[in-house]
């Protein structure tokens, strides 16, 4: 086994029924499962039925089992062994072409290896149906990332009755929280209430004890790259990752939590505060309009004022949370200097109709070009943040909320506070409040979600300056500004004083 690492090794050369692996991103346990299946098939006599399934999470990584690891191992076959060489004479479906019908009455169909000697790995995406009056071995590559958890278990497992073999392997998913089933059941086996499953973990902190980064070193040399020191890889595995949580979900075997906790921790909250002013406003309609006539909301149409505003900004992120009943319509504009992204703007609406609000963020694009952004794209948002993305096609960017993309936007923000780079004013504790009330939460089937929390300052608002505060993030991490920089001329001798007709900072909220 002087090939493959300790961790590997010893996952390989376990033969028990019933396995379980809690694994690291990245980590090479599904080189050495692939590995396993194949040494399984080639041991087999001659006219063997035994199968090895195997359920990835998607139709793609069904087909990478096969051709990024199952051919591979016929290509090295030579360096490692004799036998296993002469066992793949002859062997189909290493293209990943060879297609059987696994279930008729479903119209499931699979990925086949089959070798000399009748043995097959039939390779298949997460249906669980596929396992309906099955037999022999069965492998769960990522088991966390599979939709139906308990489902595709419970269909698998039958299918071991007659002396086969399950193994469970999974990293955590980022979208995961620690009530998911494979969460739950590493936890069982850990506290002892599971003995019949065999179990495995290892952090990348593990791997690396056990020589990983040698591992990468040898790689990254056939492709002349510089080696790495183990401390320096982990500190860019650490870097490289959005937020602390994500690092410890991918890399060090700890799900989610999704207890209620607030995504910002109170400490980076605390942390972000800082004494400068802002423009801080609070924007009233009568139920279906903002009465943009108003003398008093002028200026916020006027090209003038913002570039007033935005003079001296040499780039600017903007998040628009949208609403027009219930809960507030928000929109939120950080500055970036260097390394930091200090809040410039903060627009707070209260029953204000759509038109309006995008009305506002056009004059503001019209202001500058130095300005990216984006907006809330589900439900009434939608045609608002399409005109939009067609006016300003790679500076503004709408985003339909599901689970996945709201996890990215929450995370964009929760990763701006850790690394300190989001700062507030303390003039508005009515902001830090909508942070801290935005909680983690978790779905029936225990995908992280996200809970909106009351305002105590601002009690019309439910999250909505967050989430802004999110969208503004996004938009720096996807958006590039196009265009060439823009020459604006200021001739007003005040900036935000009452005697350039505009409205001095935080004085209308």
């Amino acid at each position: 086994m002087s090939y493959f690492l300790p961790f590997q090794g010893r996952w390989i050369t376990d033969n028990a029924q019933l396995k379980l692996y809690e694994k690291t991103r990245r980590g090479g346990i599904t080189y050495a499962t692939s590995y396993r299946a194949v040494q399984k098939c080639l041991r087999e006599k001659k006219d063997s039925s035994f199968v090895q399934w195997v359920s990835s999470r998607d139709e793609l990584t069904a087909k990478e089992f096969i051709i990024d690891y199952v051919a591979m191992w016929a290509k090295e076959a030579n360096n490692i062994a004799r036998e296993m060489a002469q066992g793949f004479e002859g062997v189909i479906g290493l293209d990943a072409e060879n297609f059987e019908v696994v279930d008729q009455k479903h119209g499931i169909t699979a990925r086949v290896v089959k070798f000399k000697n009748g043995a097959r790995i039939i390779s298949l995406s997460s249906n669980p149906l596929a396992f309906a009056g099955k037999g022999g071995d069965v492998l769960i590559d990522e088991w966390d990332l599979h939709e139906d958890q308990a489902v595709i278990y419970d269909m698998a497992y039958p299918c071991i009755t007659w002396g086969g073999q399950l193994e469970l392997v999974s990293a955590y998913s980022a979208s995961g929280t620690e009530d998911t089933e494979f969460a739950r059941l590493c936890k069982d086996v850990r506290e002892g209430n599971r003995p019949n499953i065999s179990f495995h973990r290892t952090t990348i902190v593990d791997a690396i004890e056990e020589g990983f980064v040698e591992k990468v070193n040898e790689v990254k040399a056939k492709k002349g790259l510089p080696p790495q020191t183990r401390e320096e890889f982990l500190n860019g595995l650490r870097d490289g990752c959005r937020t602390i949580g994500a690092f410890k979900s991918q890399y060090m075997c700890e799900p989610n939590n999704a207890s209620g906790t607030s995504l910002v921790s109170k400490a980076d909250l605390a942390a972000s505060k800082g004494a400068f002013d802002i423009l801080r406003l609070h924007l009233v309609g009568d139920g279906s309009k903002l009465d943009i006539t108003d003398p008093s909301c002028q200026p916020y149409i006027n090209k003038e004022f913002w570039k007033d505003i935005f003079a001296d900004e040499k780039r600017l992120e903007l998040g628009w949370d949208i609403a027009v009943t219930g809960d507030l319509a928000s929109i939120f504009i950080n500055k970036v200097n260097d390394q930091q992204k200090p809040l410039l703007v903060n627009i707070t609406l209260k029953k204000c109709k759509l038109e309006s609000q995008r009305q506002i963020i056009e004059t503001m694009y019209e202001a500058t070009n130095r300005i990216v952004g984006a907006g809330d794209k589900s439900g009434i948002g939608y045609s608002d943040c399409v005109k939009l993305e067609t006016t300003y096609p790679d500076r503004f960017a709408g985003v339909v909320f599901g689970g996945t993309t709201k996890l990215i936007v929450m995370t964009s923000m929760q990763g701006a506070f850790e690394r300190h780079c989001q700062q507030l004013p303390m003039s508005c504790p009515e902001i830090g409040a909508d942070i801290i009330a935005l909680k983690t939460g978790k779905t029936p089937k225990g995908k992280l979600t996200f809970i909106h929390g009351n305002n105590p300052y601002l009690t019309d608002s439910h999250c909505d300056i967050a989430i802004s505060c999110g969208l503004a993030h996004y938009a720096g991490e996807v958006l590039e500004i196009m265009g060439p920089a823009d020459a604006i001329e200021v001739t007003n001798t005040s900036r935000y004083g009452q005697d350039s007709g505009t409205v001095a900072f935080n004085d209308r909220f």
